[in-house]
């Protein structure tokens, strides 16, 4: 099944802009995502990891991975959407 994933960005966003990262569709204040999950946990759970995975392409470094394991709590959902 598909889900749209609807996500606020406005806690992320301040802390990741001093990486000078190229963040694509990420740099907006929300976005959608087309996720296929099986079910809405792991849709919210795979929005999460294309971001992560996004930002670890750009660079892999400690900082990111680091600043990535503290960004979980403010990457917020804000609706889901079966398709």
């Amino acid at each position: 099944m598909s889900y749209q994933v609807i996500i606020d960005m406005s806690l992320v966003l301040p802390k990741i802009k001093h990486l000078k990262s190229n963040l694509g569709i990420f740099q907006q204040d929300s976005l959608m995502l087309t996720i296929d999950a099986d079910n809405p946990d792991d849709a919210c759970y795979l929005a999460f990891k294309t971001f992560c995975d996004y930002m670890l392409e750009q660079s892999a470094s400690y900082e990111v991975k680091n600043l990535l394991k503290d960004l979980k709590h403010d990457f917020i959902i804000i609706g889901l959407v079966p398709l």
